[in-house]
Order: C-alpha cells, then structure tokens, then sequence
C-alpha cells in the first residue's frame, strides 16, 4: 500500500480542521475526539488506489458511479444515507449540508448520490461534516442510542467499527480507531 497522507500530515490537517470539528461537536451529539479518531484513521489508511477509484468515477466515462472520497473516505451513497438521517431527525436539512435538491435523495437513484459524491470529494468541510452524521447513524444502528457519554468501551469501538464495516463485531479498525479516540480525548 502507497500512503498518501503519513501520520504527521493526517495530524497537521486535523489540527487545520479543528475548528470546523468542534463546531461539529456543538452542533451535533458526538464528541469531536470521535470524529478526529476517524478522520485520522481514514486520512493514514489513503492509497493510491482511493485517487484512481475518485478519477474513474469523477470522470463519468466508467460504469463506476460512486467511490469512498476526500479526508473522511466516503462513498456518495452512505453521505446521502447520513444526510436523509439528519433530516429525519431535525438536525440539518439539504441546504445546510450544501445539497441543492427538490425532492427526498434516494440511495437507489444514481444522480442523487453522484449529487452527493461531487459534494463529498469537492468539499472538505461538508465531507467531514456528512462523515460526522455518518458517525451517528452508525451509532444508532450499533447501540439503539445516540449517546456517547454512556457508551462503553465495547460500544464505543462497535460504533468506531461500523464507520468502516457493516459489522457487529469489533474489527481492528475498531480497536485501532479507539486507541485514538483516547488519545484525542485526552488532549
């Protein structure tokens, strides 16, 4: 594997974007260290590979319709699924997550998560922003809750797991993922 971004750009960006995760944090009910420990785990697990799916699918040339994108390596369709979630529960709406639509997005409909794709790998800041709410739903799906503060150790990494697998399972991207969720919950 080629990385992209080494541990001490993935740590000068989040520095860079702390601002934007703690006003993140405010408005939704997930603790900033959550976010950072994810976004440090997808930024350093980056290959050359991630730049090639983005341009096949960016280029619109391929059969290839979606890809995992930008800092927080997403795919459009669960970036779409994250926003219809904060909709749902009167968190956000489209235009505040910076998606011009007249209708409900649907995952099955292919211009609605290209839509959402375009956001997710031209926007830094709506990235990490739908990738947060992903956080949530994934949360929800794992624990029944949002409520981090109760969560404990072995939710906590479930929830940490599920950002990258549909699993029940804590895999080790869970347990990775955790030991820096400690260490940015501690600084």
């Amino acid at each position: 594997m080629f990385r992209i971004i080494s541990d001490e750009r993935a740590e000068e960006l989040l520095k860079e974007y702390d601002p934007w995760i703690r006003t993140l944090s405010q408005r939704y009910p997930i603790p900033g260290a959550v976010i950072k420990a994810i976004l440090y785990m997808e930024m350093t697990h980056m290959d050359a590979m991630d730049i090639v799916a983005d341009a096949v699918v960016e280029s619109d040339l391929f059969e290839k319709k979606d890809s995992s994108t930008g800092h927080a390596q997403i795919f459009g369709y669960v970036g779409l699924e994250a926003a219809n979630f904060a909709l749902d529960r009167g968190w956000s709406d489209y235009a505040a997550l910076g998606i011009e639509s007249d209708h409900r997005l649907d995952v099955h409909n292919e211009e609605d998560v290209r839509l959402v794709w375009r956001i997710l790998n031209g926007d830094p800041l709506l990235n990490i922003e739908l990738a947060a709410l992903n956080i949530l739903k994934g949360a929800e799906e794992m624990t029944g809750r949002v409520d981090f503060p109760s969560y404990s150790e072995t939710e906590l990494k479930r929830v940490l797991t599920r950002y990258n697998a549909k699993s029940e399972a804590v895999t080790p991207y869970g347990e990775e993922a955790y030991t820096h969720y400690l260490r940015y919950a501690g600084a």
